[in-house]
């Protein structure tokens, strides 16, 4: 029982030492937070819903630009006459050609307005891209964390399975020598069962975590590295608060919105001022005979204005009017919801940090008196039952610990999320896509003069319409990790591989005995 005492003891420095001696090569946070940005389609949707709405920049000069058109007519008339030679008519056929070359030369502004527009509408697929940025960073990195405190979980409760295995095999010892009772016996068994259901429990939540993680990122779960940096963090309530409403994604989508409403006035305006537009026009016209040829030039200077306020007009000013105010007060929302935010994510870290703190110092106690037990168990003051209860406790302890390292970190970044600190670019990732404005949008490529017919580039149009997955940014070798110089050191999570069992077959995995029946036709 002395050993058993001592190795329970030491487990947590076992863990610890294991873990620094794990592969050489980890998958750090960093790697994984790599590997979701290049295998997110969600964020490949918003690059593409950026390039849409930048091209469409380009369509605001449609007021303004030269406009060509070109008409030819013909006609084929038959004429009932008594010279007619043939069945009493005369046929005769003529033939119109037209070229007109027209521009605004002032189209009332609505080359300027609706450039400004566009823009604005650009800034705000940039943050809502940011936002989706920010959302698929959490998630990775609450996906990272689940991983690692599930395995922590898995070895915590592997170690205290196997422990009370020992117990087990102890009091069938001495209940074979007559020195312990069939209730000791019975208690121990009890115990080891309830441990093992809990080891079923976490291996499920920790397959549940890996596969997470591979749809994340779209590679294995291997060795995770516990080493996690939650970067730099605000040091004040109020400095967190005042970045939550300068740099939240959600804040600048909320702003943008209300500029674009605004900005739709001035669009509508241009719209209806005065135009001047400038057109010439060439005709040609061919005949029978040559009395009917002729050909004609013509250039015109055209002044319009719209004389009064149509009831279109009137009704769309009056719903920008309504969009307007529903924009304004969804961003005092969205201010006070970002206040709200970042204020809970920093009390929440005060918390976790305190909880963490209480953890540490409740576990060293419980370390001492589950040692102390013992010394009184080795002398025959203390019972089984006692000496169970104490190490219980130790587990249950170093359990609570684990939860409050990782609710530790979550906080973190969840404070960094809330004040709009967590990006790409803060973890150095800006490479894996490049910035928006360098994007290569997709380039058709007219066959005539005449746009009758579009030749797109290989692997754009028919493949999004095959549903082939499309190409994510390339992704570097995982980071080295050096191990630590321990001999003999094994991995801290192990590779569990269970097969279907044939009906009624009994399976044992990581000491755990799996009694699955299955139905097959």
């Amino acid at each position: 029982m002395h050993k058993l005492s001592i190795l329970t003891l030491l487990t947590p420095v076992i863990f610890l030492v294991f873990s620094m001696a794990s592969p050489a090569t980890a998958t750090s946070l960093d790697t994984t937070l790599r590997a979701a940005l290049g295998n997110s389609l969600t964020l490949q949707s918003a690059r593409q819903d950026w390039l849409a709405a930048h091209e469409e920049i380009g369509t605001a000069v449609s007021t303004s630009e030269w406009r060509t058109n070109g008409t030819v007519t013909g006609t084929q008339t038959k004429k009932d006459a008594a010279s007619g030679r043939k069945s009493g008519f005369l046929d005769s056929q003529s033939a119109n050609a037209t070229l007109s070359l027209s521009r605004n030369l002032y189209d009332g502004g609505q080359t300027k307005e609706n450039t400004t527009l566009r823009q604005l509408q650009t800034d705000l697929a940039e943050a809502r891209y940011r936002v989706t940025e920010q959302q698929v960073l959490i998630d990775t990195i609450d996906t990272y964390l689940a991983v690692v405190k599930a395995r922590k979980e898995v070895e915590l409760n592997k170690a205290n399975v196997s422990r009370l295995e020992e117990h087990v095999t102890a009091a069938r010892v001495r209940l074979e020598a007559g020195a312990s009772t069939q209730t000791a016996l019975a208690q121990a068994e009890s115990r080891l069962s309830r441990a093992r259901t809990t080891l079923i429990a976490a291996l499920t939540a920790m397959r549940n975590a890996e596969d997470g993680f591979l749809s994340q990122t779209d590679i294995e779960a291997g060795a995770v590295s516990g080493d996690i940096d939650p970067g730099y963090l605000l040091p004040t309530l109020l400095e967190a608060d005042d970045s939550a409403r300068q740099n939240n994604p959600s804040v600048a989508v909320a702003r943008l919105s209300v500029e674009i409403a605004s900005q739709q006035f001035n669009a509508l305006l241009a719209s209806v001022r005065p135009n001047v537009a400038f057109s010439l026009k060439a005709t040609e016209s061919m005949a029978e005979g040559t009395a009917s040829d002729k050909t004609e030039l013509s250039a015109q200077l055209q002044l319009s204005t719209p004389l009064m306020p149509t009831l279109s007009i009137r009704a769309k000013s009056r719903g920008l009017a309504a969009g307007l105010e529903a924009s304004r007060l969804r961003r005092d929302d969205t201010l006070r919801q970002a206040s709200l935010d970042v204020r809970n994510a920093f009390r929440n870290l005060e918390t976790a940090r305190a909880q963490l703190e209480a953890v540490n110092v409740e576990l060293k106690a419980l370390r001492l008196v589950a040692e102390g037990i013992n010394n009184e168990f080795q002398f025959g003051q203390k019972t089984t039952l006692d000496l169970l209860d104490a190490e219980q406790d130790v587990n249950d302890a170093e359990m609570r610990q684990v939860d409050a390292d990782h609710a530790v970190l979550m906080a973190s970044f969840r404070l960094r999320a809330a004040s709009g600190t967590l990006t790409a670019k803060s973890f150095g990732l800006d490479d894996v896509y490049g910035p928006l404005d360098q994007m290569e949008p997709v380039e058709p490529r007219f066959k005539r003069w005449i746009p009758l017919e579009v030749e797109w580039p290989e692997g754009t149009i028919d493949d999004a319409s095959s549903g082939q997955p499309l190409p994510v940014a390339e992704l570097p070798e995982p980071e080295t990790v050096p191990a630590m110089p321990v001999t003999k050191a094994e991995p801290v999570v192990e590779t569990v591989v269970a097969t279907v069992p044939e009906p009624s077959q009994t399976v044992v995995v990581d000491g755990i005995v799996w009694d699955i029946k299955t139905d097959r036709p």
